[in-house]
This record gives structure tokens, C-alpha cells and sequence, in this order.
């Protein structure tokens, strides 16, 4: 994938997220079915996201700013569950910025090509707790992100919980990112991080987790792993390609494939999950990772990716304890 660039910014030269421009742009986006910003952009599966006041709407009562690829936006609803998605840009960010690309960016992130309604009833009459799951969490769509953002984002995931995560990944991006618009940074690209030292990534709040930043760049960027070949690999396949990185094991890689590739017949097993599968589909019966991740795969189907993400935001948030 070609040599390493050259050596940018270190971290100690980190910018801080600046003010949102005066020459913002708005349109309103309809998906083909229901979308649920909260349940979407805080069950997990991405790091950009955070709650904000939308742009000129301060009364919108559902409303996040964060980052898509190289494109800051604000995101908002009129309600907890609609079809219709309110954006802000700032138009001179990217060259690209139009209504038109940014529809586009909106409507691919967001999986637009998803039947939301099915999904969620094929998994509502697939017993256990996950009625209860879906009807907490409607509207929750799996995001299609960028592969090498999700997995650089959950390599730095590795035994942090999500707040830090989160934490971690902007300061990255406002290390060695390029600006995006609103103040924001993109995620950094696998060049901008080969190029740094590992003494540079450790400042930038990667903790121990820098030698295997490192280590998925420099990989991703000599083609050792081919991110574009996982796009249409078999899941074993492609989850063993992943897992040739410093750090990624299973659960790190199945998460790549369902958040970053879209697999959505993947099922990715943390503490969570498999508390879960345990507690409302086995009577109790302790399961390890990989016996709870086949047995997600084998009730849900080609809907497993969604199922797990289902159970994980109920979990957390509203399961009895």
C-alpha cells in the first residue's frame, strides 16, 4: 500500500476542538425506516458521538455532533424515533460538502439499506428477552463505518470502558487527524500513525495500546492485512486475517466485521453478551466466548449482529439486575 509518510505533528502539538463555524449548511435526510439516534450512537458500536446542541435548533430535543470519515456534522430528530434525520455541515470543511455527498455520507453511514421494521420483528418473535431488548432499543440501526477507523478504534478499546474509549479516540484524532469542519478532527489514517514513533502514540492516551495501534498501521498500509480482502473473505477467514495484528483477538475482530464491514451474521462476545446468552437463553449455564458466539449465530441468523447489539444496549441500560 505504499512507503510511510512523513513524519507529522506529535501529540504535544494536540488542537483542541475549536468553534463551530458561522456559514453552516442544513438539510433533512429521510431513511427508509425508523432510526433511533440515542439508541444508534450510544449503545457502543462507535466513539464519535456525543450529545450537543444542534446548530441553529437549540430546542431540537435529540440532537449529537460527532465525525463520519472526513466529514463533521451534527445529527439530530424531532423525536426519539423517526425517519427523518436533521444535518448540520460546515461546507467549506470538504470539497465534497454538498447536499448531495452529504446525503450520501448520511444515508451509507447510517445503513439506510437495512429493513429496520423486519429486523426488529424477526428478532421480537425469536423468544428469550429479546422482544424486551427490541422494543427498549427500537429504531437502533448498525452503523457502517469506516474499517480502518472501527478497527484502530476497538484495538484501542482493548480493557477500557466506553467514556475512555471515546476519550481516547478524539484526543488521537486531534493529535494526527486532519480537520473535518466544526472544529473537529478526522480519524487519523494508517500513514499519519506509521509515521509516528510508539513514544508518540503512548502521549497521545493510547497507554499500552500503542504498540498495537502501531502495529494494525503499519500492517494495514504494507497490505499484510488487506482491509479491502476482508470486505469479501468468509467470516473465519476474515476474522483470522484481523487477528494478524498485535491485540486483535476474536471478540476484537468480530466487532471490525459487524461495525466496520457491516457482517451482520456475526456476533461479537464481551462479559455483556455472554452474561446474557447465559442468563436468558441457557437457564444459567456458563458459556465461553466462542460457545456463546456460535450459539448467537446459530438462533439469530443473519440477523445476529443486530441481535447481539440489541441485548447489549438493553443490558446495560435496563435489564433487571
Amino acid at each position: 500500500m505504499g512507503a510511510r509518510g512523513p513524519r507529522i505533528r506529535s501529540c504535544g502539538n494536540q488542537r483542541s476542538v475549536g468553534e463551530i463555524s458561522l456559514d453552516i449548511r442544513e438539510t433533512v435526510i429521510r431513511l427508509s425506516g425508523p432510526v433511533s439516534l440515542k439508541a444508534t450512537l450510544e449503545c457502543g458500536q462507535a466513539f464519535r458521538w456525543k450529545p450537543a446542541a444542534f446548530p441553529g435548533r437549540p430546542a431540537l430535543p435529540v440532537a449529537y455532533r460527532g465525525v463520519i470519515g472526513e466529514l463533521a456534522l451534527a445529527v439530530g430528530q424531532t423525536s426519539p424515533v423517526t425517519s427523518e434525520i436533521y444535518v448540520a455541515w460546515d461546507p467549506s470543511s470538504v470539497s465534497l460538502s454538498g447536499p448531495s455527498y452529504v446525503s450520501q455520507v448520511v444515508r451509507r453511514y447510517f445503513s439506510d439499506e437495512d429493513d429496520i421494521k423486519t429486523i426488529e420483528g424477526v428478532l421480537s418473535r425469536s423468544g428469550g428477552v429479546m422482544a424486551e431488548a427490541v422494543a427498549y432499543g427500537r429504531g437502533l440501526r448498525i452503523l457502517t463505518q469506516d474499517p480502518w477507523e472501527c478497527l484502530a478504534s476497538y484495538v484501542l478499546s482493548l480493557n477500557k470502558n466506553i467514556p475512555a474509549i471515546s476519550k481516547t479516540v478524539e484526543y488521537l484524532a486531534g493529535c494526527f487527524g486532519e480537520p473535518a469542519g466544526m472544529g473537529a478532527f478526522g480519524f487519523p489514517s494508517p500513514g499519519a500513525i506509521a509515521s509516528q514513533d510508539v513514544s508518540s502514540l503512548r502521549q497521545s492516551r493510547c497507554g499500552f495500546r500503542d504498540k498495537y495501534l502501531y502495529d494494525a498501521a503499519v500492517k494495514v498500509l504494507s497490505g499484510d492485512v488487506d482491509l479491502e480482502l476482508v470486505r469479501s473473505m468468509p467470516v473465519e477467514e476474515a476474522r483470522q486475517e484481523l487477528m494478524k495484528i498485535k491485540g486483535v483477538g476474536p471478540k476484537v475482530a468480530d466487532c471490525v466485521l459487524l461495525f466496520g464491514y457491516h457482517r451482520l451474521d456475526v456476533f461479537p462476545v464481551d462479559v455483556w453478551i455472554a452474561r446474557a446468552v447465559s442468563r436468558y437463553f441457557m437457564g444459567g449455564k456458563k458459556l465461553g466466548p466462542r460457545e456463546a458466539r456460535e450459539f448467537g449465530e446459530r438462533r439469530f441468523g443473519a440477523f445476529a449482529g443486530y441481535a447481539q447489539e440489541h441485548l447489549f444496549y438493553w443490558i446495560r441500560n435496563a435489564a433487571p439486575r
